[in-house]
Order: structure tokens, then sequence, then C-alpha cells
């Protein structure tokens, strides 16, 4: 099996495919991805688009470490024309939230270690900021109570 291919099932995000990776001398790793998916649906009419119009500038987005490495995706964005409404729109993906530079599933495990550990310690084993950590939990938190509330009033 090829190095990529192994390396795609290891990060086991759905419809995402590694193309590259690099290993830096901080011993961080870098994994360049494209959706495997070729099609996208329009967020004003919601048919599904296969008319990739451009990409969007390369992204940095945190992910959950691999073999105890920090580890990012190196990702651009598609943008698709709608055959029906004639707008273009960016692709959207269920491993990430629209603007955020983490991995959703990056993000949850933040808040779960929020819900147990101080706040400035996982910003130190993160080398993220004090305040990066406080926004991903109170966010994630937020959602929770809204979810609770929603399960409650059925």
């Amino acid at each position: 099996m090829e190095e990529n291919q192994i390396l795609s099932q290891i990060l086991g995000i759905a419809h995402l495919e590694v193309k590259g990776s690099i290993i830096t001398e901080n011993d961080e790793l870098y994994l360049k991805v494209e959706p495997t998916v070729p099609v996208a649906a329009c967020p004003d009419c919601g048919k599904v688009s296969m008319q990739e119009h451009d990409r969007g500038d390369e992204q940095k987005i945190r992910d959950l470490a691999i073999a105890e490495r920090r580890c990012w995706l190196l990702y651009r964005p598609r943008r698709f024309r709608c055959g029906d409404c004639e707008k273009t729109f960016v692709e959207r993906v269920e491993w990430r939230r629209s603007g955020m530079s983490y991995t959703t599933r990056y993000e949850r495990y933040i808040y779960q270690r929020g819900r147990r550990e101080p706040i400035s310690q996982i910003a130190l084993d993160e080398g993220l900021s004090e305040e990066a950590v406080q926004a991903i939990f109170e966010d994630w938190a937020k959602k929770r109570s809204r979810h609770k509330g929603a399960r409650r009033s059925k």
C-alpha cells in the first residue's frame, strides 16, 4: 500500500485523501489533503454541482496529533458554480466548521480536556493561546447547552 493511502487511513476523515506529507524539524506533521467527493451542494438552492470553479488559498487547519506529533491539514477549499442559480459558492465540509482553523474533532478534544483540566495546561500542552482554548471551550459548552435544551423541550 502506498504511503499516502496509509496516511489517509490513519487520518480517518471520511471523503478526505492525503496527497503528501511533511515532518518538520520541530517534529510536526503537515498533511496535504484533497476531498474525494467531486460534487458540492449549493447553499442557496440546494442543487448538487459538479462544476468546480476554482480553489481558494491553502489553509492550515489543526487536527488531532498523530503518533504524538502535532498535526495540521493543508487544504485548499473548492469553489463551485451552481448550474441552476448560477451562483458560485465554497464547498462545506463536515470535518470543519466554516471559518475555523481547527477540525471539529480537534475542537471536541479541546472541549473534553477543558471539562477536567485547567485551560492554562491545555494551552501549554497544545501550543495554543489560553484565549484560543477558552474560546473553543465556551463555544462547545454553548452548543451542548443548546442541544440539551432542545432535547428537554421535546
